[in-house]
This record gives structure tokens, sequence and C-alpha cells, in this order.
């Protein structure tokens, strides 16, 4: 089957469009145009921007278009045909890898620049118990679900899957809802708690993920798994002091450097935070740090280091940057997404997409009655812990790899990474919806321009 471009065979045809077809900076900028009329266009439907960015990257990438094709890959008829696999190919996907890893650097730095010590003095205690408490709820909730209906179903491997489906359900994506946040300008004490709770809710989860993976190939009975607690706990330990030290050595540098240069223009300043964050961000993938931690440690030290006006010029300045980066990414994220594997997950799929909902809402409300916190909080937080995607798929990719080692139970690692991936579609294009009306529900919605009446 050919998809038919042109009436004619000419060489000359062939060459010009393959020449675009696989040239990575004229698809870059065709990425970037599309991502933008997807955002627009999503915007007019009162849904927000981010979405649209992730939709057009699933409209124009390999899945949809496998799936549209049946099988065709071709473009132009004859010897002269040219292999096709979407509008934006898989293999210009894997090309922008580096995008996706400078973005989640830079999304983690933002983060950071929110958490002064000033305000969580007033929501530290609250932050650490809600976060904690409604990832392990979730983490139970989602575990003891998957581990129950695989016990009835006669699954021999129902704890191992329960243990890792549970451990994968904590993760929260920082990415869209940092977006979303500065895209809608909001502020008060839902933002105030969410921003620093996503970012220590991924620590958890990387630290928790790491333990069940192991406890779950130990379970499996495969000679030389098992391992000692201290095994078990070293990396993901390692991982984190890695982070802090080097992301706190850092921003201490890049705090006095901004200092000292504080009376230049804004491009100097511009250019002195990009080179550290992205300094941090090769630093952390050398030595094995959390992409997302070291440059979040970052932004940590310098707004605690600096004056509190100065900062807002660093953010503004920082901000022109990531746009079309942040933008990008989440047109990748799009076309990431395989939707071939929804129909494949069954009511296992089904139970982690609607059981984690159930844990993160319920275990933030109940946690954070339990700290008395703002009724906005208690009311609207959970919902805004929806959205879920690079770490999770992360965590899957990992667990995948680690089972298809496994002689005999490849087919595990394969199940949990078809169920996660499902549930990245559902979190990524709806959870947004829903972040976006619990914000606006809690009074929060372009709250940074008009002050929080919450």
């Amino acid at each position: 089957m050919y998809i038919f471009l042109s009436t004619t065979s000419d060489e000359l045809s062939k060459t010009l469009i393959e020449s675009f077809y696989t040239n990575h900076i004229f698809i870059l900028g065709l990425m970037i145009i599309l991502a933008i009329i997807g955002g627009k266009l999503i915007e007019k439907l009162n849904f927000p921007k981010v979405t649209g960015y992730i939709l057009m990257g699933i409209l124009v990438g390999p899945s949809l278009w496998g799936i549209i094709l049946n099988g065709a890959d071709y473009l132009l008829p004859g010897d002269n045909h040219i292999a096709f696999d979407g509008v934006i190919s898989t293999e210009m996907m894997h090309a922008f890898k580096i995008i996706r890893q400078v973005a989640i650097g830079f999304i983690g730095y933002t983060i950071g620049l929110e958490l002064k010590l000033s305000k969580l003095k007033k929501t530290g205690k609250q932050v650490a118990v809600i976060t904690l408490s409604q990832a392990l709820f979730t983490a139970l909730l989602v575990g003891g679900s998957v581990f129950i209906f695989l016990l009835i179903t006669n699954n021999p491997y129902a704890l191992t899957y329960g243990l890792i489906l549970g451990a994968i359900a904590t993760a929260t994506a920082p990415a869209p809802i940092v977006a979303v946040v500065k895209n809608y300008r909001t502020k008060g004490p839902v933002t105030d708690v969410l921003l620093p709770l996503v970012a220590l809710d991924d620590a958890i989860g990387i630290m928790l993920f790491a333990v069940m993976l192991s406890v779950g190939t130990t379970l499996l009975g495969v000679s030389g798994e098992a391992l000692s607690a201290l095994q078990i706990i070293y990396e993901p330990v390692k991982e984190i002091v890695l982070s802090l030290g080097l992301g706190a050595i850092i921003g201490l540098a890049l705090s006095k450097i901004v200092k000292i240069f504080n009376r230049e223009n804004d491009a100097m300043l511009l250019m002195m935070i990009i080179a550290a964050v992205l300094f941090g961000i090769g630093l952390g993938q050398v030595v094995h740090a959390s992409a997302i931690l070291l440059p979040m440690t970052i932004g940590v030290v310098l707004t605690n280091t600096i004056d509190e006006s100065f900062e807002h010029r660093l953010t503004r300045t920082t901000d022109l940057f990531t746009a079309p980066i942040m933008l990008s990414f989440f047109m990748i994220a799009g076309l990431e997404l395989d939707l071939t594997k929804i129909p494949v997950i069954g009511i296992l799929g089904i139970i982690y997409i609607t059981v984690r909902v159930v844990g993160k809402v319920s275990g933030s409300y109940f946690s954070a009655k339990a700290v008395k916190a703002p009724p906005t909080v208690i009311k609207y937080l959970g919902w805004t812990l929806i959205p879920q995607a690079g770490v999770a798929i992360d965590m899957a990719i990992t667990a995948n790899q680690r089972f298809s080692d496994l002689v005999g139970f490849a087919d595990i690692g394969k199940n949990i990474m078809a169920i996660v991936l499902t549930a990245t579609v559902f979190y990524e294009v709806i959870g947004l919806v829903i972040v976006k009306n619990a914000l606006h529900k809690a009074g929060e919605i372009d709250a940074a321009d008009t002050g929080w009446k919450g």
C-alpha cells in the first residue's frame, strides 16, 4: 500500500521531500509551529494550552499514523518511495531526546524557585505530611487492588505486579502542572502546597519504586536476585544525596555570580542561569543523579539567597528562554504516546487508572484535613495531582528492561509498560483539564494578577 503525494516518480521530487522529512532543524521548526496551532485551537475550547500541544503530538506522531495507514509506510509510488511513519517520524522523535532532558531540568529549576523558606515555614509541615501520606496511601490502594484482582484470577505473580504498579502510581508529573500554573498565573494556598509537593512526590516515588522493583523480582525466585536491605536502599539514597549536594554547590556558585553581575543586562543574567542549569543537568547524567531533583536544588538555593525583586527579574528572563523548550517537550510527549496499547490493557489497566485517582484525591483530602490545611487545599489539592507522565514512564521502562533480562518473565515488564503508557494518555489529556478546573474552583486562576480571594 502507498500514499500518493505525486503523480510522477521524479527523482528530484523524492530528494526534495526526503530532505525536508529527514531534516532535524526543519522538523523542529515544524513541530513548534504545529504545537502553537494546537495550543491556540484548544484554548478556544477553554482547555489548557498544554493539552493542545500533547494532542497535536498525538495527531502527527507515528502511533496514530500507524493505525490510520494500517501498515502503509511509504511516500511516493514505485522505486522512489520514502519510508514514512508519521508526519514527525519515530527517528525524529528519538533525535529530540535532548529537548526532553533539558525541559525536565528547567522544570525542576522552576519548581525550586517557588520553594522559598519564608513560604515553607507556613506550609512546610503540611507539605511534608500530605506528600508522604497521599503517596503511601496511593501506593497501598493501587498495589492492593492490583494484587487482589490478580489473586482472584489466579495470576502467580500477583504480588510482584501489585508492588511495582503501586510504586509507579505514586509519581505525579510536575511538567504539565507547572505549565498550567504559569499559563493561568495561579496563586493561593493550593498552589503554595502543590508546587513543592509534586517535586517531593517524585523523590518518594523514585525511592519506593527502587525498593519495590528489587523486592518484586526477588519474589519471583530468580537465582541471584535476592538482595540485602542495604543494597535495596543504597541506589535511591545515593541518587538523592548526590542531587541535593551537587545542586546546592551549583546554586550557591550561581547566586554569588548573579549578585556580582546584577547590574548587567538581562541577557547576561539569562546566559549565566542557562549555563548553570545545563551544567547541572549534564553533571547529573554523568553521576546518575536525579534529573529533576538536582536542578530543583539549584533553584531552591538561588531563590533563598537573593533579593526577591531580583528573583522576579531572573524568573521572567528564564521563562522567555524555556517557552519554546517546554512547548516542544509537551509535543514530544504526545509523539511518544502509543495508542495501540490502549485496547490491550484490559481490566487491570482500568483498575490502575481509576484506583490511582481515588488514592490521590482521598489521600490528599484526609491528610490535608488532619494537618488543618486551608479548606481549598483539603477540597481541591488531590484533583491537581492526577497528571502522570515522564517519571512514571521512566519507571515503566526500567521495569520492562529489568524483566526482559529475566528468562521467562519478560511479559511482566511488557504488561506494566502497556498499563502505564495507556494511563499516561488519559492522565495527560483528561488530567490537565481536571487540574485547571480544580484551580479555578479554588479561586486561584489569574490570582497572581488580581490577588487571591479564596
